[in-house]
């Protein structure tokens, strides 16, 4: 095993790779032990992951002899990756915390714990309210012009993604505080375009989610809520001198872009007048004429 190295010590890059390479083995190797225990209780997954789905259309089918296999070995690997979580995030932290300080470090348990926390919330959240919902519009739509067949590769897939979409879109919070306590963004600049923010859960969920507007509000709703909470949250590991001297270069700019509005419309007026003194003054081709 690799020590961690200090990103303060003058060391090769090659000290970095060799360490990033062994975190990268021992996330596999979860990986891997979580995919055999999820193999190896695939019946009791699948049967979980179909409860959402109404008793109407809760016969599955399959077309191909090998999608039984292929759609449990997929499920497994999902699964795994769900339940590996918790040490994914412990590996990237102990990856880049030596480069912080010492008080910056106190934070790794809290990076663990409600990294890990919101990814259940997420995970949980579409299990029991968005797929029940949106199976139920999604299969109730259009039965009474067709037969409705709905295949084990297409359910657990359409499941599971749907899963880990929510997990990860509940992370928004945990990825602002990073970004935050990197000084890569301030809470100044993210109340001021919190605007774009909710377009951008609305993108985000309909690139997510199954295209019904359903399954992509229960997405955008709770993403924007959870950016609302991260601007909050990142105030907490913010410099207040850096918030402080943002908010001045805001507001300067906004002077500056109000001034420049200002002298933008007086400069037209005039130039309208203008114009119009000129339409109104006879030329002397005119003169000559009359």
């Amino acid at each position: 095993m690799v020590k961690t190295v200090q990103f303060t010590e003058k060391v090769p890059i090659s000290h970095h790779l060799i360490e990033l390479k062994d975190r990268l083995i021992r996330v596999a190797l979860v990986v891997a032990v979580f995919f055999g225990l999820s193999f190896y209780f695939i019946d009791f997954l699948l049967l979980w992951l179909q409860d959402p789905l109404p008793p109407k259309y809760a016969e599955l089918t399959f077309i191909t002899p090998t999608e039984p296999f292929f759609t449990a070995m997929k499920v497994s690997f999902m699964g795994s990756i769900f339940i590996s979580m918790p040490m994914i995030l412990y590996q990237v932290w102990e990856f880049i915390s030596p480069g912080l300080k010492v008080k910056e470090k106190k934070i790794t348990f809290m990076f663990v714990a409600f990294g890990t926390l919101f990814f259940l919330m997420g995970g949980i959240f579409c299990y029991f309210l968005v797929l029940p919902l949106g199976l139920k519009f999604l299969l109730t739509y259009g039965v009474n012009w067709w037969k409705m067949q709905v295949t084990i590769g297409f359910y657990f897939s359409f499941v599971v993604k749907l899963i880990l979409a929510f997990a990860f879109a509940f992370q928004t919070p945990l990825l602002m505080v990073l970004l935050t306590k990197f000084g890569l963004v301030n809470t100044v600049k993210m109340r001021f375009y919190r605007k774009w923010a909710f377009l951008g859960a609305f993108a985000l969920s309909a690139v997510l989610t199954p295209p019904d507007i359903i399954t992509q509000v229960l997405l955008a709703v709770p993403l924007y809520g959870l950016y609302e909470f991260g601007v909050v949250v990142s105030r907490w590991f913010e410099d207040p001198k850096v918030r402080a001297r943002v908010e001045k270069e805001m507001a300067l700019q906004e002077e500056m872009r109000k001034a420049k509005q200002k002298a933008a419309g007086s400069a037209k007026k005039t130039k309208a007048g203008a114009g119009k003194r000129t339409d109104k003054k006879p030329t002397g081709s005119q003169k000559a004429s009359t």
